[in-house]
């Protein structure tokens, strides 16, 4: 992968401080040993990518655009920093490995074999991420779209990314409602062809009121994601040498399910800011600028 263009792109959507920094780690481990590695970061991903989807319950009666962009800091919990590997026969557990989040030291285990090495963390507690959006109303339905045409990185490798959100104000079928109420599903997709590809998926309700040029607004929604990861397994404890250099292609489930969010935005004649907090397995702090037609 050329690092130049790689850093240049990535840093447009996530920090670019984490793949770049643990792309020839994974290769310590095999299938079996990755998925608690680098779970947390495809947590992350996923978390990223079902934020900041709404600032409003109000959808437009008649015709509505808006141009978006959103900024996050996702907040990585002490337990998704380390894991208990599963050692072979022989070998002790009597101390944590490090996922992809934890300690910048690597963890070794002493057994028959020899030395079983765990690859080191970045010592990292947040990562930030920005996801540019465009949404188009009509009659109370809203559609949000997140895209970015393939790019080359070189080394045969594409970057390309797609989302799209689908959204219904449900309470204008409730007469008198002192709340706007809507329903939204999302979708998004990251790729680059060769070395990953994240999907994620959400389902939210969430509920606004307006006092003025002010809102409060706050939902909850289920969600999940999947990240799957191509790496060559390089094995640098010798352990499994007829399995070293071979390409390994595995599927990881993130551990996001349920979120909380609650937020405020401020309406100064086009412009919208909004900020808001979410819970979850990992929490998401957002801000956001957003061009209203």
């Amino acid at each position: 992968m050329k690092s130049a263009p790689f850093v240049l792109v990535i840093s447009l959507f996530l920090s670019v401080q984490v793949f770049s920094q643990v792309e020839d780690r994974f290769g310590f481990l095999n299938e079996s040993e990755i998925t608690e590695y680098a779970k947390p970061f495809g947590t992350s991903l996923g978390m990223a990518f079902n934020s900041a989807s709404y600032h409003s319950a109000k959808v437009a009666d008649f015709f509505g655009f808006s141009l978006s962009f959103k900024g996050m800091l996702i907040l990585i919990p002490d337990d998704e920093k380390t894991f208990t590997p599963s050692l072979p026969e022989g070998y002790t557990a009597d101390q944590p490995a490090q996922t992809i989040y934890g300690s910048n030291h690597s963890t070794s285990y002493y057994g028959p074999d020899g030395y079983r090495i765990y690859p080191p963390g970045i010592d990292q507690s947040s990562l930030p991420a920005v996801l540019p959006q465009i949404s188009a109303s009509f009659m109370g339905s809203e559609v949000m779209i997140r895209y970015l045409p393939s790019i080359s990185l070189g080394d045969d490798e594409d970057l390309s990314m797609f989302g799209i959100g689908l959204k219904h104000n449900i309470s204008r079928y409730i007469p008198l409602s002192p709340v706007d109420i809507s329903v939204q599903f999302l979708y998004n997709n990251l790729k680059i062809t060769g070395v990953m590809d994240i999907t994620a998926y959400a389902f939210n309700a969430h509920a606004s009121r307006s006092f003025g040029l002010l809102t409060l607004y706050g939902g909850l929604q289920y969600e999940s994601s999947t990240f799957d990861l191509d790496y060559t397994f390089t094995d640098p404890s010798n352990l499994d040498p007829v399995k070293a250099g071979q390409k390994i292609k595995v599927s990881i489930d993130g551990d996001n399910t349920f979120r909380a969010t609650i937020g405020t935005s401020l309406k100064l004649a086009v412009i919208v800011l909004n900020v808001d907090y979410s819970l979850g397995v990992q929490s998401v702090l957002c801000g956001g600028l957003t061009f209203e037609f």
